[in-house]
């Protein structure tokens, strides 16, 4: 029961913090809202204020910001379609945006609530291990790591963990500073009988909260879930990763409940990762997802012309099935795993 009570609190934040972007800079373009969703499906029940309906549906799995002329001509001059370029990308935009702003917030307050960060300074180094024998020493601050498979800027250490995990045991490039002078070592993970695993062998230095680095750690911790999103994405299309890995809405509410187990800052961690992923893949460019309408925006750009509105809801609709389907199969696989 709490695992259902924190997801379908999750799902309907997310969906509306999105919506709520899209409506927000709609009602600031003097655009025709004629309806604000949250949710899929019947509707459980809604209130009319002058031109916009407000409704609440059974599946907390989506929702959307009606507009007119959103997937066709109208002649109402205050129809989405008639509006300028600038304020239908910002309209578009919006919803993408808000999902990566919420999930900043909420690094915020996971971090402001935890009084300390682990960092990417070298805390202490052990004994006979990799960075040792490297001569790399506590203080030393890693500000970059390049492998194979991976290279990163460094700017804490959840982009150490992203490295190690990706990299796994190759050697690696590391560059580190110590006072004002840089230096690049080849550095192969040396395996550690006392831990019974193969490790650079170091931990990082805990660093005391302050408002500046509160919204420095957010921000980097934002940037680098894009970062893992974009590389996923990446791995997925280049056959790297199985398409069997992927998640939708039945894995993500067994992950929630896995973090619940943990306790809150556990569920919020997790949601922000979810709402910044939600943004990013928003803004991919595929017809039916906003990127997409903002690449025919640019295409629009580029041509001097609008595209044909009805030949543009019909790609959009086309897409709009196909990701349907595909978040069945993906759903089915969930289901399956569970057994």
């Amino acid at each position: 029961m709490l695992t259902a009570i924190w997801a379908i609190l999750i799902f309907c934040s997310l969906i509306f913090i999105h919506e709520f972007g899209h409506f927000t800079l709609a009602k600031l373009s003097s655009m025709t809202v004629h309806e604000f969703s949250i949710g899929m499906g019947p509707k459980i029940f809604g209130f009319k204020t002058k031109n916009t309906e407000y409704s609440l549906r059974i599946f907390p799995i989506g929702g959307y910001v009606k507009l007119e002329g959103e997937d066709g001509d109208s002649t109402d001059p205050d129809a989405f379609c008639n509006k300028s370029a600038l304020k239908r990308f910002a309209v578009l935009f919006a919803g993408a945006f808000m999902n990566i702003l919420l999930g900043f917030v909420i690094f915020m307050i996971i971090f402001s609530s935890v009084g300390s960060v682990t960092t990417n300074r070298v805390g202490a180094v052990m004994d006979n291990s990799a960075f040792f024998d490297a001569r790399i020493k506590k203080d030393d601050v890693i500000v970059k790591m390049e492998g194979e498979k991976f290279s990163s800027r460094i700017y804490s250490y959840a982009d150490i963990s992203s490295f190690v995990m990706i990299n796994g045991s190759d050697e690696a490039k590391i560059t580190f500073k110590r006072g004002d002078k840089e230096f690049t070592k080849v550095i192969s993970p040396k395996y550690m009988e006392s831990e019974e695993r193969t490790l650079f062998g170091f931990t990082p230095m805990n660093e005391q909260i302050t408002i500046k680095n509160i919204f420095y750690h957010s921000f980097h911790r934002c940037f680098y879930v894009i970062k893992t999103v974009i590389l996923s994405l990446w791995w997925l299309i280049a056959g790297i990763v199985p398409a069997s890995d992927m998640s939708g809405p039945v894995g993500i509410v067994k992950e929630i409940g896995n973090a619940a187990k943990y306790g809150w800052q556990n569920v919020l961690s997790l949601a922000g990762l979810i709402s910044v992923n939600l943004g990013v893949m928003n803004l991919l460019p595929i017809p039916a997802l906003d990127g997409g309408r903002i690449l025919f925006l640019l295409i629009e750009k580029i041509r001097g012309k609008k595209m044909n509105p009805e030949r543009e809801g019909l790609i959009n609709f086309i897409f709009f099935a196909i990701l349907i389907l595909l978040m069945i199969i993906i759903t089915f696989g969930d289901i399956i795993k569970l057994f």
